[in-house]
Formats: C-alpha cells, sequence, structure tokens
C-alpha cells in the first residue's frame, strides 16, 4: 500500500526532528524558567531551528544528488555536526551572558571574543593547544555520532529514491527559496518583542532601551530627557572655578575590602598605602554603587542618577567640563564599544579608546591603557579629564607574572563557580587579591606616566570601581546576579597634586552618585540642577540611596541612628528583605519582620519606580 511505502521515510524523518529540537526545548525551558524570558519566545525560536533543518535538509538532498553515497554521507555528517555545534555553543554563550550581564549576548560581543579566543583562554588558565584540541575532539566527536546515526537512520536516500531527479530538483529548490524568504523576512522584522534570543543576539538595539539587567522606561526616559536638556541649556559654567585636571580611574569588580589602603590584612595596595602615609589620599574605604554591573555603574557616576532615574540623553560631569573649556579623553580596557550601548553612554569626546580598538592586545589587558597613555602628548596647559577604566581585578582580566604573589590561584570564572559554595577558597581568594595586587601596579604606572607629562602638576585623581565582587559570600560569585553588600560596595579615593584640598565632610556612607557633584564641588563648579547627589564636601549623608540589578530593587535608609538600614524587594516573586547593616554588616538575618509596618510601606512606595520599571526590561 501507498502508505506502507513511505511508513520508513516518515518514521526516519520524524526521529530526525525529535532528536535536533531536543536542545532547543531544553534551551527555551531554561530561557522561560530561570531566566524569567516570555513564553512568548517560544514557538518564534523553533520557527528558527525549523528554517535552520530545512537548510540543512537542502543542502543534503542536494550533496545526494550530485555526491556518491559515502561522499554525500560524509558531508551530511559535517553539515549536521555544524549545526549542532553551533547551537550547542550558542546556548552555552546565551547562558553566560545570562548569568554575567543579565542580557542575551549581542553578535557583536560574540565576533569580538572569537577573535581574541585564544587570548580569553589564556586569561582563564587555559593552554591553546588545549582549547584547540578539545574544540577540534568536540567537533570530530559531533560528526562520528552523526555519520553512524545516517548510516543506520538516513531519510534523505529513501526521500531520492522516490522521486525522479527532476522532482528532486524542484524540492531542493523549494525548500532553499524558503528557507531564504523565511531568513529575509527575520532580519526585517526579527521577534524583538517576543524576546527570541537570536533576535536579541542580532538586533539589540531595537530591543528596549537597557543597560545590561536594567531597564529604561521608555515614557517616563523621554520625559526625563526633556528635563535634562533644560538643565543643559540652562547650565552657566564659573568662569573662576578652578582649571586643574580631572583623573577617574575606574576599576572593574574592584572590593574595598580587599585592598591592603582600607586595612585588609594583606598589603595588596602598597603604592596606595604609600601615597596614602604621605599625605595625598583622602580615603572614603566604602561606598555604594547604583547595582552590581558595569553599564548603570558607569552611568550612575556620570550622570549623577539612580537607575530608576537614568534618560537617554543625561547631563553628564563630561559635559559640564566641556564648558568649562575641558578635552575628555576616555582610555578603557575592556570592550565598552559592543557592550550594550556603553560607549555611547560617554557622550562626545575629544579622544576615545577602549579594548576593541586594541591591536596586539587582549583586550582586558591593563598594559593597553598604560601604553596608549605613554604615547600622548605632555600637557599644554590646556585642563584635561581623563578616565580610564581597569580589568585586573576582574576575572576574565589577563594576570602578569609580577603581579602573581598569592599561589596557589583558581579562577573561579574558569571553573564556571556561580553558587555551591558558602565559603571562598583560599585558592580563589589568591586569585582575586592578586588581581588587586595588579590593579595597584596599575595605577602607579598611570600616575607615573601622567606625572612624567605634566598632567599632575594640578590635579584631582579619584579612583573608584564600578561594583563590587562576591568572592563566595552566600555561595556567590562574581557579580552582576545580586543586590548583596560584596557585589555594591566599591572604594573611593581622592588624590590631590598641586594644591591643599578641602576636607570631607565625615559621613557613614558615600554613594556612587556623589561622586561626579563632589568633583565639581572641588573645582568650583556649578552641580547641574538635575543631579542627585549631594558633595562630599557636605556634612550628612541624604536620607536615601537607592540600587537596583534586575527585578530587585532597594533603598539604604541613612536615618537611623544606629546605623543605616537596607531595604530591597525581589519585584518578580515580591519577597522582602531588610537588613540592619551597622549590626549586621554581612546580611546574616533577614530582619523584615521586626520593621514596623508604616517604615516598611514608605520603604516601599519610595522603591516602586525602580520595581515597576523592572517589569520593561526584555
Amino acid at each position: 500500500m501507498p502508505e506502507q511505502r513511505w511508513r520508513p521515510l516518515l518514521l526516519r524523518l520524524g526521529s530526525e526532528m525529535t532528536l535536533w529540537y531536543c536542545l532547543p526545548i531544553a534551551f527555551l525551558a531554561v530561557y522561560v524558567s530561570l531566566y524569567a524570558a516570555p513564553a512568548a519566545a517560544v514557538l518564534p525560536h523553533l520557527q528558527l531551528i525549523a528554517l535552520c533543518l530545512l537548510a540543512l535538509a537542502a543542502l543534503r538532498l542536494a550533496a545526494d544528488r550530485w555526491l556518491p553515497g559515502l561522499g554525500a554521507r560524509l558531508l551530511g555528517a559535517s553539515l549536521a555536526a555544524s549545526l549542532a555545534a553551533s547551537l550547542l555553543l550558542y546556548y552555552g554563550l546565551t547562558i553566560i551572558g545570562l548569568n554575567s550581564w543579565g542580557r542575551v549576548i549581542s553578535w557583536s560581543l560574540i565576533t569580538t571574543y572569537a577573535a581574541q579566543a585564544l587570548d580569553l583562554a589564556a586569561s582563564l588558565g587555559l593552554s591553546s593547544t588545549a582549547v584547540l584540541a578539545g574544540a577540534g575532539c568536540a567537533y570530530v566527536g559531533l560528526a562520528l555520532l552523526a555519520f553512524l546515526y545516517l548510516a543506520r537512520f538516513d531519510w534523505v536516500p529513501l526521500l531520492a529514491r522516490r522521486f525522479s531527479g527532476g522532482m528532486l530538483a524542484l524540492t531542493t529548490a523549494a525548500g532553499s527559496g524558503t528557507v531564504a524568504i523565511g531568513f529575509y523576512q527575520f532580519s526585517a522584522d526579527p521577534w524583538i518583542q517576543q524576546a527570541e534570543p537570536v533576535s536579541l543576539t542580532f538586533f539589540p538595539r531595537q530591543a528596549t532601551r537597557t543597560f545590561q539587567s536594567q531597564a529604561i522606561d521608555s515614557a517616563e526616559a523621554g520625559k526625563r530627557d526633556k528635563l535634562e536638556d533644560a538643565a543643559r541649556a540652562a547650565y552657566r559654567p564659573n568662569p573662576a572655578a578652578a582649571r586643574r585636571n580631572v583623573i577617574l580611574i575606574v576599576v572593574d569588580a574592584l572590593r574595598p575590602d580587599h585592598m591592603g589602603v582600607n586595612g585588609y590584612a594583606r598589603d595588596t595596595t602598597p603604592n596606595l598605602s604609600r601615597l596614602a602615609k604621605a599625605g595625598v589620599v583622602r580615603n572614603l574605604g566604602v561606598a555604594h554603587a547604583s547595582c552590581s554591573e558595569s553599564s548603570c555603574g558607569l552611568l550612575s557616576l556620570a550622570s549623577s542618577k539612580y537607575v530608576h532615574q537614568f534618560s537617554s540623553r543625561p547631563f553628564t560631569l563630561q559635559q559640564v567640563l566641556v564648558q568649562h573649556g575641558y578635552r575628555i579623553h576616555l582610555i578603557l580596557g575592556g570592550d565598552h564599544t559592543n557592550f550594550y550601548g556603553l560607549k555611547e553612554s560617554y557622550g562626545k569626546v575629544d579622544s576615545y579608546f577602549d579594548g576593541s580598538s586594541a591591536q596586539g592586545y587582549y583586550m582586558n589587558d591593563d598594559q593597553l591603557v598604560s601604553d596608549r597613555l605613554a604615547a600622548f602628548a605632555a600637557s599644554d596647559g590646556t585642563p584635561v579629564m581623563m578616565q580610564f577604566h581597569l580589568m585586573s581585578a576582574h576575572p576574565l582580566g589577563k594576570r602578569h607574572p609580577d603581579a602573581l604573589r598569592y599561589q596557589p590561584v583558581t579562577n573561579y570564572a574558569r571553573t564556571g563557580i556561580r553558587s555551591g559554595l558558602d565559603v571562598p577558597t583560599a585558592s580563589i581568594l589568591n586569585f582575586y587579591d592578586n588581581g588587586v595586587v595588579q590593579v595597584d601596579i596599575a595605577i602607579a604606572s598611570l600616575l607615573e606616566i601622567l606625572g612624567r607629562k605634566g598632567y599632575l602638576r594640578d590635579a584631582l585623581v579619584v579612583i573608584t570601581a564600578d561594583h563590587g565582587e562576591h568572592l563566595g559570600e552566600r555561595g556567590t560569585f562574581g557579580h552582576g546576579n545580586s543586590v548583596d553588600e560584596p557585589a555594591l560596595r566599591v572604594p573611593l579615593l581622592f588624590l590631590s597634586y598641586g594644591y591643599q584640598p578641602a576636607a570631607l565632610a565625615a559621613r557613614r556612607m558615600a554613594a556612587q552618585v556623589d561622586i561626579a557633584p563632589t568633583i565639581l564641588a572641588e573645582l568650583g563648579m556649578p552641580i547641574p540642577a538635575t543631579w542627585v547627589g549631594q558633595p562630599l564636601q557636605h556634612p550628612g549623608p541624604a536620607p536615601f540611596s537607592f540600587f537596583q540589578q534586575g527585578a530587585k530593587v532597594g533603598l539604604i535608609d541613612h536615618r537611623q541612628p544606629g546605623g543605616p538600614w537596607k531595604f530591597w524587594i525581589d519585584a518578580r516573586s515580591s519577597d522582602e528583605h531588610a537588613y540592619d547593616l551597622g549590626a549586621d554588616p554581612a546580611e546574616s538575618r533577614n530582619a523584615i519582620d521586626t520593621v514596623a509596618a508604616e517604615r516598611k510601606q514608605e520603604w516601599r512606595l519610595r522603591v516602586l519606580p525602580g520595581a515597576a520599571q523592572s517589569f520593561s526590561r526584555l
């Protein structure tokens, strides 16, 4: 009977399709359940997989038509292995992006890191030979499995025997045309609103305005943009302001409690400690970041805004200094160009350089920052702001032999540790502390070059971080996934060269948004009306400071006489947390049940804007 003739073909085809869809379905289950992606992403992604499988089928049919049996099978196995390897790699990178940055990885980031894959492997302590051999063996293994499977269950020869040459060619052409039309439609109208992951990878700029895990409500941002534009237009520079240079050094993932200059048991910062003893340093010890990842931390620093107050056109520190006749130079380790709109947030500058522009360097090597600065001309007297970004404390930063003071070491990024350990191992602490040692060396190198070129004759140097870093507290490593104190606390040091600075007021805690106003106050420049931070020269902190990481939004209440209280809520689960940081700085006991109802309600109302905004994130 005719249906019996087709049954073996349909069984083989159905079995192969089932196998192909196992991996995408498993990924989508993780994507939706663990990363709160909308269920609307599932069907569009499966449609894309169907297009890929149709393209694979068309190529295999063509191979069966034009190649001998063994050749067709070898090519079919190679094509199948390539598709399987691509899916495995893409899904792995997507999970890494969601874990590390709260975002689906973009194509520009994939290509940037792919071009430096061996340098990246070296930073993780892996040999290039091992990486290449492992990748090759994995691909050969997939190809062998595909070859063995096709040797027994390939449906293509069965279909070819039932079709004439002309019908087979027509079928192949029809499949190819369908694939071409499907991918054209995808490129013209990707499934951005459904949060389909491949769409977000190739068209990240069409997504909701975000900074990594943090969403910006478009309607509210538009209103704030008008206020920022008005403040920019109304701003009047102070002709009598000091024209000293401003040097801002931001260290990625630097914890203040692992710095010798802050009293850490290990002497991880001998150069900064020496400067502190010489009276050059005003050290506030700790400030609170606005979030636990780079983009929003850097924008908070530049715009003196909390995450829920971000806009598309902020009036930034750099723009204020430009109005006072400054030139702006950015020399940044790491890839800021391709990192979710980070470069655009800096605004127009006189010169810009980051790791993605470097030739002959690993992008996360701080040596490229020093070498770039060394190529600068000497100061000609025009005031400048220079901003540096250092990667030595980050787990993906390149480590140099002269900073390997503590042994043995384990890179927690290499091991893939994200949870499961309550106490960091000694080798992990050694690894991180070596990074802090290298930060100190890099800062000393920058200061030496700046001094030699005349930029420190009259200069304010600020050293801080974009966010902190978990080193095993609560079983967590890294950053970007919590609002615990290790992820939010950053160092804050002010170094004065060529002038006698005013004292900073004694205060319990500073916030990242206070840094830009403090710089302007030091220079005698007016502070923009839209900024929310307070100069640290003024006594007492603001009543509240705020923080946010994805759906986790909170505040620190500085009004309590016994020490600040920290409150945060998970906007997705509605779980609430409260900690008396004065009595419980390690946040070991959730004291939410001890807080008066009126105070809890006040806290909830104050964090509501951030909680509402978190739901606009894809």
